[in-house]
């Protein structure tokens, strides 16, 4: 059976507007529109033809125009820290596509953890005239944010403010609370904490409160280790941490690390020294990065479940812009956190000495 050929006269076809391309198709412009804004009421079948025109002709809507005329643009900005962090770069991936399947495009901006550049970005996005933004990992008040916004439809994932609405946040606190319950189950009393203190109230509450359910007082039994100029949470950091964890006067038997990369770091020079994990020491990480699922030993690990945080975000998105169920400027979701239980942690040593 030949192959179906094209149609040239497709592709010689000049489609400059909204107009043209319904004209083109024999529909309205009012159903043309709503089809490329996303909206739930065309019919699937009515969207995936007009969606395959545009494709064919190879006709985009322009975002300036519609901005200008006060039509949504298909546009949200999207506002984040840096992506050394592995995960942050699934999220912003995962994000991506996901306002791509809703025909919405991102534009992304990285952002120093400061106030006035991130107040910056966002004023630069209300500029554009974006229909939406998402803020991930905000430092920034809730006062100054609606200051900035000036309406914007805005959602927050894991904000570190948590009364910043509508917003999406991983249980920190709970991912804490099961790391030590495991840890302490496996019979261990005295801790070290790679790479984060009091400062990151993130890891640091969750944690404090699990060892004081335990009868475990953090100020006798846990042990801060960090850098005098933290850098990037990287491998190399791990290292550097495990070395004044390994020349402290008494070691601890368990170790939480503030992620994967230094928890691997941190085993590696375990291992360097002559130390077997987990008959030694014990070492968690957080991330449930894909190496630590291969070395040896594999690393147990929270995972953040990232793919269901951006969907929830991106749901609530939606909602503000209108496209599908009915926004709640006050809604507030948890994701919960798993613990993911591998070869890197076990039963603490009986003798805990240098």
């Amino acid at each position: 059976m030949p192959a179906k050929k094209s149609n040239p006269k497709s592709k010689s076809l000049k489609i400059a507007s909204t107009l043209s391309l319904a004209r083109h198709l024999g529909l309205s412009q009012w159903t043309v529109s709503r089809a490329i804004n996303g909206h739930p009421e065309v019919k699937a079948k009515t969207r995936e033809r007009i969606l395959k025109a545009m494709e064919e002709l190879r006709f985009r809507p322009n975002p300036v125009a519609r901005g200008l005329s006060g039509k949504a643009m298909g546009v949200v900005g999207v506002c984040f820290g840096h992506t050394y962090n592995a995960v942050m770069i699934d999220k912003i991936t995962l994000l991506d596509e996901f306002l791509r399947d809703h025909q919405l495009r991102a534009i992304l901006a990285i952002s120093p953890k400061d106030a006035a550049s991130e107040l910056r970005i966002i004023e630069d996005f209300r500029h554009l005239r974006v229909d939406g933004i998402v803020l991930i990992q905000s430092y920034l008040g809730k006062a100054e944010i609606e200051d900035v916004l000036m309406g914007t439809p805005c959602v927050h994932l894991d904000p570190a403010d948590p009364n910043l609405y509508p917003n999406v946040s991983l249980n920190r606190k709970k991912a804490m609370q099961l790391e030590v319950d495991h840890l302490v189950g496996l019979g261990h009393r005295f801790f070290g904490v790679l790479g984060f203190s009091s400062g990151n109230r993130w890891r640091w509450e969750g944690m404090v409160e699990a060892f004081e359910r335990h009868g475990i007082s953090p100020e006798k039994n846990v042990q801060v280790f960090e850098l005098e100029s933290p850098g990037l949470e990287s491998y190399e950091e791990g290292i550097e941490l495990a070395k004044l964890a390994l020349g402290a006067r008494k070691r601890p038997t368990a170790f939480i690390a503030i992620n994967d990369r230094v928890a691997m770091g941190a085993m590696q020079e375990m291992s360097n020294s002559g130390f077997r994990v987990p008959d030694d020491f014990s070492v968690v990480g957080f991330d449930n990065l894909v190496p630590g699922r291969y070395l040896r030993p594999t690393i147990t690990t929270i995972d953040q479940q990232p793919s269901l945080l951006v969907t929830k975000a991106g749901s609530l998105l939606l909602e503000h812009l209108g496209k599908i169920g009915t926004p709640n400027a006050s809604r507030s979701l948890v994701i919960e956190p798993q613990l993911i239980i591998r070869e890197s942690t076990g039963p603490a040593p009986r003798i805990n000495s240098r």
